[in-house]
């Protein structure tokens, strides 16, 4: 965690510490205790650490494991730290621990069909029906004992988590159900299948349950069913709501709730597909059919889930939805959030419901005309309304960034005792245990980050749905947002969360040059707008013009070696976005690689100095020709001359590594990568001189030495360096090599980049920037004493020595040139415009977008020119390759 905060009751902590110690007899509290210390209730977690050890058949052995390996030990008191009802079931099943020490193990999602099929094999070891539901209460502990570890350390992205949680329970009711007719088949003397189709609304229809939800579901039977079949199924939904719901020893499966079936709680507790498909055409209210968008089949015959989800298909997405209908949903959802108070942050203002709402209303709108917004999951709708130009990048992105924020802090709330709450508590206590859970260091820093998402949903809510009841002055307000059309939104998001926003309202409207600026990144780098929004110094340098001219050289010279993450991390950000928002007003001064490198080297270097750093650093790839993307991670390799210091600059490569990934915290979108260290993600983060030479001679494979021919110096002495450089070059290029090569090549982009790509890959497709890295550095590597590489040439002299050894013609040195401009250039906007995967996209709207930020008059203008850049790259390319294959 960012900040260490003691025992509340360290006395008490000192006696439990001095209780495990007697154990093993040694003093624990030097490994322990820091881990205690870290956790985010270290009280709750020594605690539980103590009743977790002592039930365990060999607590010595334990113990002695886990001061061997601090790592495990961390995640374990991490878990008994967040979480009493984990910890219990850790203290009930003691065995489940070893979950963590096996990363396979740990890291496995619960996939739906393998969790059946685990679940399968409980039940037909059980020995009553109230034995069978135990087995399943038991599978649910054990999988949400690897999905919590995973998500409160940061193993899975949130929606991976919600997923996660989700399919778990997909899973449960599927065996709940197979467990409960077995049992009621047999008492009831029934000869058959369960016919029943379980339909799952909500939070388990859109994928995205919480660890504590209510799992909202409808029971459905094939027509035609006989009168006591349905008389009978009615009586077993019953019997399996209370299998999923009734507490025991090992707490409950699912609370269920059955209110969202036609006619609520009044109706039947089971109908007829044609029942329900007739209530649903006939008498279902708006927002009932707003309900049905997230319903989803989960257990059941086919020919029922196919003919819910044509109902599904038929009624949410129709050519014309009516205003009154739209009025309707709206007027339900302000009466349901009526009264919500500020700490509710599912209904409160700017809550996870001003998300979902809008979001499913666009999704009505639209969804029959465009196919692809007819998903369920949030996320995945904001992402294909953006796609198809429905909600601006800027506007999609700040919605996407809240939701999963309030969605992660809504878990953690849930987490710590199990309770189906969304509302922030106003104990001081356990307000400092959820900002630690969610990798704050106090309070006041969670509410900053939540207020300013609360205050962005808010805003865009508002201009959403309710353009209208704006609270903010409205004379310059919408003279601005109104005169901006669809950029309203995004304009709107980033200025009505600032305070004295109308102030700013009010100079955009009186300087068209200000106004101008703010078109343009809102235009061509919308992916920029969240860190103008989170710095009033950055929009107020935009608005003046002052940015233009910033500098952002030596911005770490003079920053303390102990200063706030966060103001690391604000330092960096803010550069960052100078450098990008410089090269769209003026793309004249050259493309933003080199500066972003340098920018780069200043931080790796205060963070190398902030950790003492005995090991020298040493750039690769893009990073090391400088040639940094705006969303592309620095690949390193790291080196330490003297034996003596290689593990103690592996722990400073660990401290190293941890604060720059704490940095992403505080919304710095830069990373590093030292997958092409020796052996890979198995090896140790420093080599030694010596060990990397014995790796060279002995392991190295052709492609780690071509990954290395952009190796640059960051940190440390020009001999560790030369050692690289020396790796890189030091086998000649055989046809047998190139043929090897050229293989890892085309399995790159086999799995990399989808076949329909290939053509709009800048990075890793035909003609791309990887054609243009390879034909050069084949060339240096079959003809190195007539290409003379030098240490930390640029990429340009590169090209151009392969012309002063007339490998390729002048002309085509011309044109590699101007097509390393084009490809960098385009990569560089697709980052700024959000367009994913370096991939020019195929959606017109963006297309267009990018035509023209590229200062081309439309997309079919750009496309021309960029299949004409990439047919002469991969024409030299190809030629250069047949020279060398002969």
């Amino acid at each position: 965690m960012s900040e260490v905060v003691g025992f509340r009751y360290p006395e008490a902590a000192d006696r439990a510490m001095a209780r495990v110690g007697d154990i093993v007899g040694q003093d624990v509290a030097l490994v322990l205790g820091p881990l205690f210390l870290e956790a985010p209730n270290p009280d709750q977690s020594i605690s539980n650490f103590e009743r977790w050890l002592m039930s365990t058949t060999s607590p010595a052995l334990q113990l002695d494991g886990l001061l061997n390996s601090p790592a495990i030990a961390r995640l374990l008191t991490l878990l008994l730290g967040a979480s009493q009802p984990l910890a219990d079931a850790l203290v009930q099943n003691p065995e489940l621990a070893s979950i963590l020490s096996d990363p396979h193990e740990r890291m496995r999602q619960p996939a739906v069909a393998e969790v059946i099929e685990e679940g399968r094999q409980l039940l037909a070891s059980a020995t009553s029906y109230s034995h069978a539901l135990d087995r399943l209460r038991y599978l649910r502990q054990r999988w949400t004992l690897g999905i919590a570890v995973n998500d409160l350390s940061a193993g899975w992205p949130e929606p991976e988590v919600w997923r996660a949680i989700s399919d778990l329970a997909e899973a449960l009711v599927q065996l709940a159900v197979e467990a409960a007719w077995g049992d009621f088949a047999s008492r009831r003397e029934l000869e058959c299948d369960c016919p029943l189709l379980i339909v799952a609304f909500g939070k388990l229809g859109g994928q995205e349950l919480n660890y504590s939800s209510d799992i909202d579901l409808a029971y459905v039977l094939p027509d035609g069913t006989e009168e006591r079949m349905e008389s009978e199924v009615a009586r077993f939904c019953e019997g399996l709501g209370r299998a999923l719901s009734d507490r025991m020893g090992r707490g409950f499966l699912y609370r269920v709730d059955l209110r969202l079936r036609p006619y609520g709680a009044a109706g039947p507790i089971v109908r007829s597909m044609k029942s329900s498909e007739s209530y649903y055409r006939l008498y279902a209210q708006p927002w009932e059919i707003q309900a049905l968008l997230k319903s989803r089949p989960i257990v059941g015959p086919s020919e029922l889930r196919e003919g819910w989800e044509a109902l599904r298909q038929d009624l949410c997405f129709r050519p014309v939805v009516s205003a009154l209908a739209l009025e309707e949903m709206i007027a339900m959802r302000a009466r349901i959030e009526e009264g919500a108070d500020a700490a509710d942050i599912k209904r409160g203002p700017g809550g996870i419901r001003d998300v979902e709402f809008p979001c499913q209303i666009l999704q009505i709108l639209h969804g029959y005309s465009k196919p692809s917004c007819r998903v369920r999951s949030t996320l995945e709708a904001l992402v294909a309304l953006e796609d198809e130009g429905v909600l601006d990048h800027a506007a999609a992105q700040s919605l996407e960034s809240g939701y999963t924020f309030l969605r992660q802090l809504e878990h953690r709330l849930q987490l710590t005792g199990d309770l189906q709450t969304h509302t922030l508590p106003e104990e001081e206590a356990p307000r400092r245990v959820l900002a630690r859970l969610m990798g704050e260091p106090d309070w006041p820093a969670l509410q900053h980050h939540l207020s300013a998402h609360q205050r962005t949903i808010g805003s865009l809510y508002q201009t959403l749905i309710h353009p209208s009841n704006d609270a903010t002055p409205r004379s310059d307000r919408e003279a601005v947002l109104g005169g901006l059309g669809p950029l309203g939104p995004s304009i709107a998001q980033w200025f009505d969360p600032i305070e004295g926003s109308g102030a700013y309202y009010a100079s955009l409207r009186e300087n068209e040059d200000s106004l101008s600026r703010v078109r343009q990144i809102v235009e061509e780098a919308p992916a920029l707008i969240s860190a103008f929004k989170g710095s009033v110094s950055l929009t107020e340098g935009l608005l003046s013009g002052e940015i233009e001219e910033g500098t952002v050289s030596q911005r770490f010279a003079n920053l303390a070696l102990n200063a706030d993450p966060r103001l690391v991390a604000d330092t960096f950000r803010n550069a960052w976005t100078t450098v990008a928002a410089q090269w769209v007003m003026d793309p004249a001064t050259g493309l933003p690689g080199p500066r972003l490198a340098t920018l780069a080297d200043d931080l790796l270097q205060y963070v190398a100095r902030r950790v003492g750093a005995e090991f020298e650093l040493i750039a690769l790839g893009s990073y090391g020709a400088r040639d940094l993307s705006f969303a592309s991670d620095s690949d390193l390799l790291m080196l330490v001359a003297d034996p003596a210091s290689q593990m103690r600059a592996e722990g400073q490569a660990q401290a190293f590594l941890a604060f720059l990934s704490g940095l992403r915290r505080y919304g710095v979108q830069f990373g590093v990568d030292l997958r092409l260290r020796p052996d890979g993600g198995k090896g140790l983060l420093v080599r030694t001189y010596e060990g990397f030479a014995a790796y060279e001679l002995e392991a190295m494979e052709m492609w780690e030495r071509f990954a290395l021919s952009a190796a640059r110096l960051v940190i440390g002495s020009h001999e560790s360096l030369t050692r690289v450089l020396k790796a890189a070059y030091a086998q000649p290029l055989t046809p047998e090599r190139l043929k090897t090569l050229l293989a890892m090549k085309r399995r790159i982009e086999s799995e990399r980049v989808s076949p329909q790509h290939l053509r709009r890959d800048v990075k890793l497709g035909t003609g791309s920037l990887s054609d243009l890295e390879w034909l050069v550095h084949l060339l240096e590597m079959r003809y190195p004493t007539a290409t003379k590489p030098a240490p930390e040439s640029s990429f340009p002299d590169r090209i151009k020595a392969l012309g002063r050894a007339r490998l390729i013609t002048a002309v085509e040195v011309d044109e590699l040139l101007d097509a390393r401009e084009h490809l960098l250039a385009v990569r560089f906007r697709l980052a700024l415009l959000g367009i994913p995967n370096d991939t020019i996209p195929e959606n017109p709207d963006k297309l267009d977008r990018l035509a023209y930020s590229s200062g081309e008059a439309d997309g079919n203008a750009f496309l021309r020119k960029h299949e004409h850049v990439t047919d002469r790259v991969r024409a030299t390319y190809t030629e250069s390759l047949e020279r060398l294959r002969a």
